[in-house]
């Protein structure tokens, strides 16, 4: 159910592996319901789990190997739960307080009978400041469990594993046509492959083989290319969603294999180069930012080194052997990540002292905008901050012809209009995204002639001067439709409805009604299908001292008796957080955030 079925089984480093969480004082063989965490497969996270009280737990993120401020993403498994059982999860140890957990943003669920992921609702998600864990930012999550034998799962986001990109690229592989291949530029640390997918022909015509205007050098024969990159942070799946889609490898791929117009004219036009997997050993650890050695690979291109930079400094030689080569034009280097701060979708450009290379700079973002749902052109910033000057899109571009961006894709959701509802993000909107960043180079390479036109939109032939066109009589042309005398008549305006037949028309008795109210007549009723959806806890939110939780008294029912009288009437104490040693180490405890 999980991606540790695709995985070879390692697991991530200090995540928890089965581990069963029971009361102070209790051992021996687990009971239903002492909650078993497991997060030791592909792309989990989760460092530690306390039990404070039969309905809560403080869990902690396994911050980034060799990287302790970096903590936002989780993902684990409970298993061994009890029909009906409550309880609240507190992810207690965030890096960032400024999330979009702030916003409307929720977790996602799935369990082995319903493997399709689901929002949590809104009203079951509290990110709030708690004094109990020394004023940070927690987030807690009210939950209740349904059925005794299955698995749940909890993430941030939808996973997209480094075993699933190897399974659909095999797939692919198979299925590919010639202009497109695949090949292997690089290996990480933990000896996983670094793919680079062409899209298009290097191949050039030769001199016999050129049209007049071409030889005369009106038309630049310089192929261009354009370099895609994504998936350099582990903790931002979307990226693999926009490049890669869902049934068969990317998105984009499968947009540039079709046999569209579009697609065949990008093809002749341009070459796109992408690498889908930047840092697969992040990925497979479930960190946020770092690889294995803990470096962030978008903060590392103006220093990488073979040994601990294998896939940047690929990348590099890359990009070098494009520039040096005389037939081919290196235009866009796109650099995809997720943000975790704000929604919709934006671009990270750089700013030049020279207007004119600026303009330049900000065309290709204006026609993404035009294609992309939920552009932010308000948020869109171009800037020469030396805090990021190894990031991909400032130290990449060698060459002044070379324009690289970095465009960010929310991790939550968007809103088409600024007063409209709140839209989450799915695999199949990421999909999209894939496909309009298609569509918005294809469009910028037709506007400066790059790409043809659009098939079936051809200007008239210009008759050539001195031959005038003999224009056959009327009785001998076609006459169009539009010039018909049918057409050409107009109905009569109708100022008014036509009066009844019988007037004043005939009373008629009003139907009987059913109830009093309007609001309680009888109407059909629709059963909705509750088999698919997993059931959330229902009631009504109240503030205490801690936490705000969900009211569980009320679903609990006692006799009343003399003797016991009813739970309403005592006083209700919360019981007192254990006192068994707490090993916490200065990585969960590290305040400083990764921006």
């Amino acid at each position: 159910m999980s991606d540790s079925e695709e995985s070879d089984g390692e697991g991530g480093l200090g995540n928890l592996n089965r581990l069963i969480v029971r009361p102070p004082g209790h051992s021996g063989k687990a009971k239903r319901g002492q909650l078993c965490f497991d997060a030791a497969f592909e792309c989990g996270n989760l460092g530690r789990a306390d039990h404070i009280t039969e309905l809560e737990y403080d869990l902690f993120i396994r911050p980034d190997t060799c990287r302790p401020r970096s903590r936002f993403w989780f993902n684990f498994t409970v298993e061994n739960v009890k029909q009906d059982q409550r309880v609240i999860f507190n992810l207690v140890n965030m890096g960032k307080e400024l999330t979009l957990f702030n916003g409307d943003m929720t977790p996602l669920v799935r369990s082995t009978s319903r493997p399709k992921w689901q929002r949590i609702p809104r009203r079951l998600i509290f990110y709030h400041r708690s004094m109990a864990h020394r004023g940070r930012k927690i987030l807690s999550i009210a939950f209740a469990f349904d059925k005794e034998e299955d698995i749940y799962q909890f993430t941030a986001a939808a996973p997209y594993s480094y075993s699933r990109l190897q399974k659909h690229l095999t797939t692919w592989e198979k299925k590919a046509q010639d202009f497109a291949t695949r090949e292997a530029i690089a290996q990480t640390t933990q000896k996983r492959r670094i793919d680079l997918i062409t899209i298009g022909d290097f191949n050039f015509k030769h001199e016999n083989q050129m049209s007049e205007e071409q030889q005369k050098g009106k038309i630049d024969q310089k192929k261009k290319v354009v370099l895609i990159i994504a998936r350099a942070h582990g903790g931002e799946p979307p990226a693999s969603f926009i490049c890669q889609g869902i049934t068969i490898f990317v998105c984009l791929l499968d947009y540039m294999l079709s046999s569209s117009e579009k697609a065949l004219a990008l093809r002749k036009g341009i070459v796109i180069q992408v690498i889908p997997m930047l840092n697969p050993d992040g990925v497979f650890l479930g960190n946020q930012r770092a690889d294995l050695f803990g470096a962030d690979l978008n903060r590392s291109w103006n220093r990488a080194t073979t040994f601990a930079h294998p896939a940047l400094v690929a990348v590099n030689d890359l990009i070098k052997k494009l520039t040096a080569e005389k037939g081919v034009q290196l235009d866009f280097i796109i650099d995809l990540h997720a943000d975790i701060s704000h929604e919709g979708v934006f671009v990270r450009g750089n700013s030049y002292d020279d207007v004119y290379r600026f303009e330049r700079h900000a065309v290709l973002p204006k026609f993404l905008g035009g294609r992309i749902e939920a552009w932010k052109a308000e948020i869109c910033l171009y800037n020469a901050d030396p805090i990021v000057a190894g990031s991909a899109r400032r130290a990449l571009p060698v060459a002044g012809n070379i324009d690289a961006y970095s465009i960010l894709v929310s991790l939550g959701g968007r809103r088409l209009n600024p007063r409209g509802p709140y839209l989450h993000y799915t695999e199949d909107a990421y999909t999209k995204i894939g496909r309009s960043l298609v569509k918005g180079l294809c469009d910028y390479y037709r506007h400066i002639g790059i790409v043809a036109p659009r098939l079936g939109i051809s200007s008239k032939k210009k008759e050539p001067r001195g031959r005038r066109r003999k224009r056959r009589p009327i009785t001998g042309r076609e006459r169009s439709p539009s010039s018909s005398p049918e057409r050409r008549a107009v109905p009569a305006r109708v100022v008014s409805p036509p009066l009844p037949v019988v007037y004043p028309p005939a009373l008629k008795a009003l139907p009987p009604r059913s109830s009093r109210h309007i609001t309680l007549r009888a109407r059909p009723r629709t059963v909705p299908d509750t088999n698919s959806l997993l059931p959330f806890i229902t009631g009504t939110a109240v503030r205490t001292p801690r936490l705000s939780v969900v009211d569980m008294s009320a679903y609990i029912r006692t006799p009343t008796d003399a003797k016991n009288p009813p739970v309403s009437l005592l006083r209700l104490a919360r019981p007192p957080r254990p006192s068994h040693a707490r090993f916490t180490s200065d990585e969960y405890d590290t305040h400083d955030s990764d921006s």
